[in-house]
């Protein structure tokens, strides 16, 4: 099995993920909407990066709740009637 190339963008469709490494300070590169629904999340890659990730699934990555759920709704894609 080779080593993972930390050079590589990180991508995900999940939300939850994507607003948690925001949070947590981690760079994003791009936000790509596939559809009207779905939208890639880009992040520059990095081995620090890709432990949050996982503690994230283990659920023992820590992030300020408040933050989070703030992060998440900006995260959402917006109505074209709707207002911030």
């Amino acid at each position: 099995m080779s080593a993972p190339n930390y050079n590589l963008p990180f991508i995900t469709h999940d939300r939850a993920l994507a607003s948690a490494l925001i949070v947590k300070e981690f760079r994003l590169q791009s936000c790509s909407h596939a559809n009207s629904e779905k939208v890639y999340f880009t992040f520059h890659g990095s081995k620090k990066l890709l432990e949050s990730v996982e503690l994230y699934w283990e659920d023992k990555l820590f992030l300020n709740a408040r933050a989070l759920l703030n992060t998440y709704k900006e995260c959402l894609p917006q109505s074209p009637d709707q207002t911030r």
